[in-house]
């Protein structure tokens, strides 16, 4: 029964993703928890390549929440943009995609209070414990309070035309990143459908890890940061990626679009002029209704192409594509709504990114994500998420190897929730399958439980 769930998600999703026609392109910067299909040293090694892309991930989003700041700016409650911080409605999504402009004469830093500053900080820290099982037997068990972090970032509006946004992370172990930095020009050429930025930006996502509820985002990435089994690329459409986004909308951001060119991230670059070229795209509708239960539904198909190098000098470049859609439909209350969101993708690589493949490898995976607010501040949210490898790029691999399954339920709640901070708390599980990775083809099952505190301010 368990297996004609997951494969009914897989095919759902597709079915969303072929209601649209396939762009193309995208890119990432770390390697994805997958073993190599021609050659597989043991769960330790399959463990250590997962911890790296957790770290990763959670270095880059686990800072993206809700901002006080424009609160104090607009002289506006969180809820306005918020569904539960850090969520967007419909109204923020409309306020992002302005470039976090409000263009009601307000934007500009000359119309605020001079002791205003475009700036925002965030702090958390977590409680984790991880079990993890091997063909059934617990092999491992650790706990313990995880590296917290701040952040110190400027983000927002200086004028009519200009927009930003700069967040460097910095670690309790010392790491530091920048997670985003970029430029926007708004309504060029006077239109609200060409907005220009430049800069490493995130990737239009149907549901973006850094504006989600769980705090431990780096395991929302399971279907975004899969890689084919054995892949030397570190191609994935997760990650903000260098380069130039060209993006649109109507008025309340019914209908609007995105494409990205850029600089595959994380890709060798050495005598080239345009290194490791990629490109995403994305182009979402939304429909609202005035009555019934059913309160709106939104549609959207992606697509991404990214290029990676074989050759000696970064040359011989090949190619992965991805290609999926989404459906996102709200329920009940406009303020209180139980969200359900279905997505599907499909992934092909080129067989020369795979040491020893005999055929280009393809897998389709899909997610389902259940949301509900049952009284503001708390929400309670779930998600399930199934990869299938559909043709292994070494043939002789069993046709189930990398396959993944995951399961995830939480709850949030604020505690605090105003203009001047934020105090956020949560508790989450999951259950993460990789299948046939470990010594003698057994699974590798990971059980996580999470206690996270944040601090916006």
């Amino acid at each position: 029964m368990t297996g004609t769930w997951h494969s009914f998600l897989v095919r759902a999703g597709l079915v969303v993703a072929g209601v649209s026609a396939p762009l193309a392109a995208n890119a990432d910067t770390r390697r994805a928890p997958a073993g190599n299909a021609s050659e597989v040293t043991g769960a330790d090694r399959e463990k250590a390549e997962r911890e790296a892309m957790y770290a990763a991930i959670r270095r880059r989003f686990e800072a993206a929440h809700a901002i006080p700041a424009f609160a104090r700016k607009y002289g506006m409650k969180c809820s306005a943009c918020h569904l539960a911080v850090p969520v967007l409605n419909q109204f923020g999504q409309a306020f992002k995609d302005n470039g976090y402009r409000m263009k009601n004469g307000t934007d500009d830093l000359r119309a605020n209070e001079p002791a205003y500053w475009p700036l925002f900080a965030w702090l958390w820290k977590d409680y984790e414990v991880d079990v993890q099982r091997v063909g059934g037997q617990t092999v491992q068990q650790q706990g313990g309070i995880s590296n917290g972090a701040l952040v110190l970032g400027g983000l927002g509006s200086i004028g009519d035309k200009v927009s930003f946004r700069f967040t460097p992370i910095v670690y309790e172990d010392g790491n530091t990143l920048v997670d985003h930095g970029w430029i926007r020009y708004n309504q060029a050429f006077g239109t609200d459908w060409v907005n220009i930025k430049v800069g490493s930006a995130e990737l239009d996502l149907p549901i973006y890890p850094g504006r989600e509820y769980n705090m431990g985002a780096s395991r929302f990435a399971v279907l975004y940061a899969y890689s084919v089994p054995g892949s030397v690329s570190r191609f994935s459409v997760l990650f903000p990626q260098p380069g130039v986004e060209i993006m649109g909308h109507d008025l309340g951001s019914r209908n609007r679009y995105s494409v990205n060119l850029f600089n595959t991230g994380g890709a060798p670059r050495a005598h080239c002029v345009l290194c490791s070229p990629g490109i995403f795209g994305r182009v979402t509708h939304r429909q609202e209704f005035a009555n019934g239960f059913l309160r709106a539904v939104k549609v959207g198909v992606f697509g991404a192409y990214a290029t990676w190098p074989v050759g000696p000098d970064t040359s011989d470049l090949k190619g992965q594509q991805r290609l999926g859609g989404d459906m996102e439909l709200w329920f009940g209350s406009d303020v209180l709504p139980f969200r359900a969101t279905l997505m599907g993708i499909t992934g092909r690589d080129d067989r020369a990114l795979v040491t020893g493949a005999t055929q280009d490898p393809k897998f389709n995976a899909g997610m389902l994500q259940l949301e509900y607010v049952p009284k503001l501040p708390l929400v309670l949210y779930g998600r399930l998420q199934v990869i299938r490898n559909q043709r292994q790029a070494v043939a002789a691999s069993p046709d189930d190897f990398g396959d993944q399954d995951f399961q995830f339920i939480g709850v949030r709640h604020a505690l605090e929730l105003n203009s001047r901070f934020a105090w956020l708390l949560e508790l989450t599980y999951w259950r993460w399958t990789i299948k046939r990775i470990a010594p003698g083809g057994a699974n590798v099952t990971n059980h996580t439980v999470w206690l996270g505190t944040h601090l916006d301010f």
